[in-house]
C-alpha cells in the first residue's frame, strides 16, 4: 500500500468516526420519543401546583397509574408536547346570534394558539365544517361558512366530530361551547348521552366544554368532559370567552403523555386512576378506557 493509499485510508476511518461522535450527540440530545403501540393505552395528563400554574419536570417516576385498583408499570412516558386534532365545536342556535361575532372573534384566537403541527376542524352543532387540516387560513374560512344551527342536537354533533376524529393519527380532542341542553331536532335517537359517552372512552378522544356565559352546563356533558381527560369551564356573565379558549390550547401543549399495556383487552371499560407521589401537586387525567386494540 503507498503512502498515499494510507493517507486516504487514515481520511476514511477519520471521517468515519466523526460520524459517529456525531450521530451520538445528536441522538444524546434528541428529545424522548413516546413509544407508540396498538398494545398501549396513552393517557394524558394535566399536574398543576397550589397555584394553578402548569408543573414541568417531573418523571415517570412520580407518577401511579392503577387499572380498576391495580398498580400498572408505566412503560412509555414523555412531557414534550404532542401535536393535536381538535374538533371545535360551536353552539350556533338561535340564542347565540347577539354573541355571534363575539364568539368567532374568540375562536380565531384559538386558532392562533395552535402550533405548527397541530390540525384543526371547525363547524357548529350541525355544520361539521372542513376536512382537517392546518392551515389557519382556510380554518378561518371555514368559520366565516358557519350557518346558524336549528336547534341543539349536541350528542349527534359530537358523535360526528368523533367520526371525523378516527382517522386522525394525532391525539384526538374536541372543544365545544355550548350549554350543553340537549334538543335532536332531527330525532336521532340513537344517539344518546350514554352511547356518545362510550365512544369517547373507546376511542381515547378528549372533551373540553365550555358553557355560555352566565348559563350552567348540563350535567352530563360535564360528565363525559372530566371522565375523558378534558375540562369543565362555566363562565361568568363578564368572562372572557377567548381567554378560557387561550387556556385550553395552553394546557394541551403542557400534558404528561403516559402509556401502560393492560392485563388483557376484553372488550370492557376500565376505570384509571393517575396519582403523583408529590402530594402538593393536582393531576387530571382520563377516568375510564375501553380495553380494545387500537388498528
Amino acid at each position: 500500500m503507498t503512502d498515499e493509499d494510507r493517507a486516504d485510508t487514515t481520511g476514511v476511518r477519520t471521517v468515519t468516526v466523526l460520524v459517529l461522535a456525531s450521530a451520538s450527540l445528536l441522538a444524546q440530545q434528541a428529545p424522548p420519543v413516546f413509544k407508540s403501540s396498538v398494545d398501549i393505552v396513552p393517557v394524558y395528563a394535566t399536574v398543576t401546583d397550589p397555584a394553578g400554574t402548569f408543573t414541568r419536570g417531573l418523571t415517570r417516576d412520580d407518577f401511579v397509574v392503577q387499572d380498576d385498583g391495580q398498580p400498572q408499570q408505566i412503560v412509555s412516558f414523555s412531557e414534550e408536547a404532542q401535536a393535536i386534532s381538535v374538533s371545535v365545536i360551536l353552539d350556533t342556535s338561535g340564542s347565540m346570534a347577539e354573541a355571534r361575532p363575539k364568539m368567532l372573534a374568540a375562536a380565531g384566537v384559538f386558532l392562533d394558539q395552535l402550533r405548527p403541527d397541530d390540525r384543526a376542524m371547525l363547524g357548529s352543532l350541525v355544520y361539521a365544517g372542513r376536512p382537517f387540516t392546518s392551515d389557519k387560513a382556510r380554518l378561518r374560512t371555514a368559520m366565516d361558512l358557519i350557518p346558524p344551527d336549528p336547534g341543539s342536537p349536541i350528542w349527534s354533533a359530537l358523535d360526528s366530530a368523533v367520526t371525523a376524529l378516527q382517522p386522525e393519527t394525532q391525539r384526538r380532542v374536541i372543544v365545544m361551547y355550548t350549554d350543553g341542553h340537549n334538543t335532536d331536532v332531527f330525532g336521532r335517537l340513537k344517539v344518546t348521552e350514554s352511547s356518545v359517552r362510550e365512544r369517547l372512552e373507546t376511542e381515547g378522544v378528549m372533551l373540553y366544554a365550555i358553557g355560555f356565559q352566565g348559563v350552567s352546563l348540563a350535567g352530563g356533558i360535564k360528565t363525559i368532559a372530566r371522565r375523558s381527560g378534558g375540562r369543565v369551564t362555566e363562565l361568568g356573565r363578564d368572562d372572557d370567552l377567548a381567554k378560557a379558549l387561550t387556556a385550553i390550547a395552553d394546557e394541551l401543549h403542557h400534558q404528561y403523555l403516559i402509556g401502560f399495556t393492560p392485563a388483557a383487552f376484553d372488550g370492557k371499560s376500565h376505570k384509571i386512576e393517575v396519582r403523583l407521589k408529590k402530594a402538593d401537586l393536582t393531576v387530571r387525567a382520563r377516568q375510564q378506557y375501553v380495553a380494545v386494540r387500537k388498528q
